[in-house]
């Protein structure tokens, strides 16, 4: 009887013992990644703060009216919408849409 109590004793303590270093196991690589997350946010918090005040002095008052005058000196026209491209494959597309006649066209006139 001893010995059966015993046995069954030691076998809960083994299974409790295993159970314990799985449990420990997933707890330190659940820990490993709240780090790495962390470090995340901080990285990423800094980076806000830094766009932040960027933009409080880029959007103040005084820097608006300095840069307002500066472009009161320069005189824009509007775009075309052909030379408003969607995304960088498109312009490609259209580039090569383009043709080099009139380039060649130029250069043998200038030849002659």
């Amino acid at each position: 009887m001893i010995k059966m109590n015993l046995t069954i004793s030691i076998f809960i303590f083994l299974i409790f013992l295993g159970i314990t270093s799985v449990i420990k196991n997933q707890t330190r690589t659940i820990e490993k990644m709240i780090n790495k997350i962390d470090k995340n946010t901080k990285i990423i918090k800094k980076d806000l703060n830094e766009t932040q005040l960027d933009y409080f002095y880029l959007s103040s008052p005084v820097n608006l009216e300095k840069k307002i005058q500066n472009i009161d000196f320069i005189k824009y026209e509007p775009m075309s919408f052909s030379k408003i491209y969607l995304d960088f494959n498109d312009f490609i597309n259209t580039q090569k849409n383009i043709s080099n006649l009139d380039l060649n066209n130029e250069k043998e006139t200038k030849k002659k």
